[in-house]
């Protein structure tokens, strides 16, 4: 067979991907619901691990040539999810806003609907988020986050909402109206939404009919996120770059700051709210980084003021960055020195790409341009013997001595007394092969089939073949039953999960797509396939129908869809 040009290079990218599928880590392999847990202690739902585990794993499969957290080395890997966990942790409160604030903050619940009380900022009690005075009523409405000229495919139908008497409370209106910040990077407006809901369920109207899903639903909410790191450019220019660009190919965290909120952030106006925001952004970057082990910050330069920022608020400003202060004297600096220098310091010198371990930390450093003796101590802990991660030649721990510098300056983030110790912290995907023993086998459990080189994708298995990783660590990956794995893993497959031992509730729910309610069962009409866990379940078509599609005539909605229209 003969390719011709575009044959050929459509048969090469196919192959560049399959490769790096081959090459790279797992991204939840690098980064354990423990770290997790360690990076982001106050996460709510909708931002769970196996959420963000999901979502990843759903748009490196939707976009084979176009992947996050997906480097050529397992470092590259480790930046970008830093990067990523660091803007979004901050763009999310801790991952504890699923609805941004002022719109929905102050928010109810009637017959199964969220209601919301928008909110001017000085209206607002940010403590008990409570809205003394909403931005509408029966008189006043918003248009807040809509754009009307926008209608289909370039935006969501919108309009301007007053308040709803069905929220039987003043000042409320249905969120899934409006089209305010929802997500790990919190998606906003209607030409967004409408993008971004064709981008990751492949249906433009999925988000148009219920924007609020982004707020209820794990992949979601987190799916909204990575759309907007792999495609949002701020300057539609030639030399514009998405947040995942600005990591991998120019390694500049402050790159992904301008793209995020780079109006207000790059530089802030001196003495504003932004001005201490940039600072909490840079904290969260800085906790996370630490927690992946990174073996440097990336640059900052890219936005305008952050190293700036940086320089105050890890070195005892206000407010104080403390988990920067480990970060103190990192450069992205290419500069190096080809002369003799004896340097003693607290921290790093000026052609450092590693943090220095802490102030109390003490180095004595020999260097020249061909080669550099190392002794160093901290808090009067040697290095000698002890085990570290080799990332370049084949991703285990080792004792020889040959350990970077930065490891050495910082043996309590980087060093263990043994073996064991070692790889269940760097390399717990592969356990085995960095301890050089044979794992217990097959426990018979239940577990999430992630490998992108399985057909049999998205489902639970107990075939014995789970990775090292879930064996060793079995009350978080494994389950003891079909149900409970699919459930907690699979929650938006779930039918395909159970396979036919799918069972359902047979109470009703909506089907935004045909506007009516079905039933939460396998089968015929009016069974509309197995509900999802955001779904609203009612005992009966009418509830379903007065609920959730209270603007259709309820005749027509129980007729319809129980199924007894001609």
């Amino acid at each position: 067979m003969t390719l011709n040009k575009k044959s050929f290079v459509a048969w090469l990218l196919a192959v560049t991907c399959q490769m790096q599928l081959i090459t790279s880590t797992d991204p939840c392999t690098l980064l354990t619901q423990t770290e997790f847990n360690a990076v982001a202690p106050s996460a709510t739902a909708p931002y769970t691990y196996a959420g963000l585990c999901t979502a990843i794993t759903d748009w490196n499969t939707d976009n084979p040539s176009n992947q996050i957290f997906m480097g050529t080395t397992e470092m590259e890997q480790r930046h970008e999810l830093a990067a990523f966990l660091g803007n979004t942790l901050h763009e999310s409160g801790g991952f504890a806003a699923a609805r941004e604030y002022l719109m929905c903050g102050d928010n109810i619940e009637v017959s199964g609907v969220t209601y919301c009380k928008p909110c001017a900022s000085e209206n607002f009690d940010w403590t008990t988020r409570k809205c003394s005075s909403s931005l509408v009523s029966d008189v006043v409405s918003t248009t807040d986050y809509c754009a009307a000229t926008n209608t289909p495919p370039d935006g969501c139908t919108c309009q301007a909402e007053l308040q709803d008497p069905a929220a039987l409370q003043a000042g409320y209106v249905a969120a899934d109206k409006l089209f305010f910040g929802r997500g790990a990077i919190q998606l906003s407006w209607n030409y967004n939404y409408i993008d971004a809901s064709l981008a990751i369920t492949g249906d433009a109207n999925t988000f148009c009919a219920s924007p609020d899903l982004v707020a209820t639903n794990e992949s979601y909410a987190w799916g909204v996120g990575i759309w907007f790191w792999m495609s949002h450019l701020k300057d539609l220019n030639s030399v514009a770059k998405s947040s995942h660009d600005s990591i991998l190919t120019d390694a500049n965290f402050g790159g992904t700051v301008y793209n995020i909120n780079g109006g207000l952030e790059c530089p802030p106006a001196s003495g504003s709210y932004h001005a201490t925001s940039v600072k909490e952004r840079l904290n969260q970057y800085c906790k996370a980084a630490s927690e992946l082990s990174v073996d440097a910050l990336l640059g900052l330069d890219d936005c305008g003021g952050l190293q700036t920022a940086f320089d105050e608020c890890a070195t005892g400003g206000t407010p104080a960055c403390p988990d920067c202060v480990a970060w103190v004297g990192v450069t992205t600096s290419t500069t190096t020195s080809t002369t003799t220098s004896t340097t003693t310091s607290t921290t790093t010198t000026a052609t450092s790409t590693t943090p220095a371990a802490t102030p109390t930390t003490t180095s004595s450093t020999t260097t020249t341009s061909a080669s550099s003796t190392t002794t160093s101590t901290t808090q009067g802990q040697t290095t000698s013997g002890l085990f570290f991660p080799d990332w370049v030649s084949d991703n285990t721990c080792k004792n020889d001595g040959s350990e970077p510098t930065y490891m050495q300056l910082n043996p309590q983030g980087w060093m263990f007394q043994d073996l064991i110790s070692c790889c269940t912290r760097f390399f717990n995907w592969r356990l085995s092969e960095c301890t050089g023993t044979t794992s217990t086998g097959s426990s018979g459990l239940y577990y999430p089939n992630w490998s992108l080189e399985s057909s049999t994708e998205h489902i639970c298995l107990n075939d014995g073949n789970e990775p090292d990783y879930m064996i060793y660590n079995p009350s978080l990956y494994m389950s003891s039953d079909l149900e409970t794995c699919c459930k907690k893993y699979y929650s938006w497959n779930y039918e395909a999960c159970m396979g036919s031992t799918a069972t359902g509730s047979s109470e009703w729910y909506v089907d935004w797509n045909l506007s009516i309610c079905v039933q939460d069962c396998v089968g015929s009409a009016p069974c509309g396939g197995l509900a999802e866990t955001w779904d609203s379940l009612y005992t009966s078509a009418a509830a379903c129908c007065s609920g959730k599609l209270s603007w259709v005539d309820a005749d027509t909605c129980v007729s319809e869809s129980e199924g007894l229209s001609p």
